[in-house]
C-alpha cells in the first residue's frame, strides 16, 4: 500500500511527516491519533497510530510480493505522474475479494500473536508467506552432501571493545563552541526520478535542522532542544511526544559518534555490503529494538536498524553508512541511504561537502514564524 498523492511530504522521515500530515491539532498534550478513529472502514488496525498505517501496509505487501492494487481499489489513477504517486486510491472500498481475504489473516496473525505467543508478535504475514501470495508448505530439499564440515562458532568481542574500537575509528570529537556547528550539504535522491538539494545543521546534541529544496518547493525540520517541528504545504506544526523522539534519532545520524544505547550487547556476525561486521543489538524501550553493524576490520559503523513492534509486524527503518572520508580529523560518512521497506520511501543523500566548526546562528533550529 503506498501513500495517497502527496508529493512533498515523501521528503522528510516517513513516521514523522505521516503523524503531522494528517491535519489534527499539534501540542505537547496531543495524544497519537489512532488510525480507526479516521477510517471508519478499518476492521483489524482500528487501534494502530495513524503515522503506523501506511508503513505497516507497505510491509505487508512487502511479504506477499505485490502491489497496493493487489487489494486496493484506484478508481481515478492521475497516469501523468510517477507509478508510485498517481493517487486515485479510494482506501474504504471493499470490491476486491482479496482485501476481504488480508483482513481475515491479519485477525488470524493478531489471535495467534495473543493467544499463543502472550501478545507478542511472534508471527507476521511474512512468516508463511515470504514474498509470495501462496504460501509454500514444504521446505526446500537440500542440496546433495558436499563433504564439508559445520564451522566452529566464532567468538564474539564485547560491547566495551567494539565500542571503543568504533570511537577510535571515528577519532576524537572535540567540544564544538558555541555559536558553531556542522554543516553537510549535498543530494537527497529518490526513486522514479525525484531528488533535490539538502542542507543539514547539526550543533552539539539536541539542535538539528534539515532543509530539502526541490521542482516542488522546499520543506525543512527542525530540533531545538525540547522544541522539535516541521513544515507542510500548509504551514509550520509543533511535533510532540514519539515524534520528537523519532527526530532526535534522525538527528543522531549525521553526529560523528553515535549514542551508546545503555544494554547493548554483541550477538553475531554478518555480512554488510560485501564487509564483515559485528552485530550489536539493544533494546531502547519496550517495543523498540536498536541494532548496530560494525565493520570488523575498520570499526566503523555501516548500518544501523530500528525495529519497533507493532500489532501485526514489526516496522524497521535502516540507515546505511558509506565512504567515509577524514573531515577534520574524524571519518564521516559521505553517503547515507534510509529505507523503511517501501521501495518509493528509499533515500540516499550524497554528500559534496562536510564543514565542521561554522558559525551557526541559534535562531536556525527555532521553529519558524508561523507554527502552532
Amino acid at each position: 500500500m503506498r501513500r495517497p498523492n502527496r508529493m512533498l511530504r515523501h521528503w522528510f522521515a516517513v513516521a514523522i511527516v505521516t503523524a503531522v500530515a494528517s491535519g489534527a491539532p499539534s501540542g505537547a498534550t496531543q495524544q497519537p491519533a489512532t488510525a480507526g478513529s479516521t477510517r471508519p472502514n478499518l476492521r483489524v488496525l482500528q487501534a494502530l497510530p495513524e503515522s503506523q498505517l501506511f508503513l505497516l501496509m507497505n510491509l505487508v505487501s512487502d511479504s506477499l510480493g505485490v502491489r497496493c492494487d493487489y487489494c486496493h481499489v484506484q478508481a481515478a489513477p492521475d497516469l501523468a505522474k510517477t507509478p508510485s504517486n498517481v493517487g486515485g486510491w479510494v482506501w474504504a472500498r471493499d470490491d476486491k475479494p482479496q482485501k476481504r481475504k488480508a483482513r481475515e489473516m491479519m485477525q488470524m496473525v493478531v489471535d495467534l500473536n495473543t493467544g499463543r505467543f502472550k501478545g507478542e508478535s511472534r508471527v507476521t504475514c511474512y512468516t508463511c508467506h515470504r514474498g509470495s501470495t501462496q504460501p509454500a508448505r514444504t521446505p526446500p530439499l537440500p542440496p546433495a552432501a558436499d563433504g564439508s564440515t559445520t564451522q566452529a562458532a566464532v567468538p564474539l568481542p564485547s560491547a566495551d571493545r567494539v565500542w571503543a574500537n568504533y570511537v577510535n575509528a571515528v577519532g576524537e570529537v572535540d567540544s564544538a563552541a558555541r555559536g558553531t556547528g556542522t554543516v553537510i550539504s549535498g543530494w537527497d535522491d529518490r526513486p522514479e526520478g525525484r531528488y533535490g538539494k539538502v542542507e543539514i545543521v547539526v550543533a552539539g546534541t539536541d539542535r538539528y535542522r534539515a532543509t530539502v529544496s526541490t521542482a516542488d518547493g522546499t520543506l525543512s525540520q527542525g530540533l531545538d532542544g525540547e522544541t522539535a517541528w516541521i513544515t507542510t504545504n500548509t504551514g509550520v506544526l509543533r511535533l510532540s511526544g514519539s515524534d520528537i523522539t523519532r527526530l532526535r534519532r534522525i538527528a543522531m545520524r549525521y553526529r560523528p559518534i553515535k549514542e551508546r544505547p545503555a544494554n547493548l550487547q554483541v550477538v553475531g556476525v554478518d555480512r554488510v555490503a560485501d564487509r564483515d561486521v559485528y552485530v550489536a543489538a539493544a533494546r531502547i524501550d519496550a517495543i523498540t529494538t536498536s541494532t548496530l553493524y560494525f565493520d570488523v576490520v575498520t570499526g566503523l559503523l555501516r548500518r544501523e536498524m530500528t525495529t519497533t513492534e507493532t500489532i501485526l509486524l514489526p516496522l524497521q527503518e535502516q540507515v546505511d553508512y558509506d565512504d567515509y572520508r577524514d573531515v577534520g580529523g574524524m571519518q564521516m560518512p559521505f553517503r547515507v541511504r534510509t529505507s523503511d521497506g517501501a521501495p518509493y520511501d528509499t533515500v540516499t543523500r550524497t554528500f559534496l561537502q562536510i564543514r565542521r566548526s561554522v558559525a551557526v546562528d541559534d535562531a536556525l533550529f527555532r521553529p519558524p514564524s508561523g507554527a502552532r
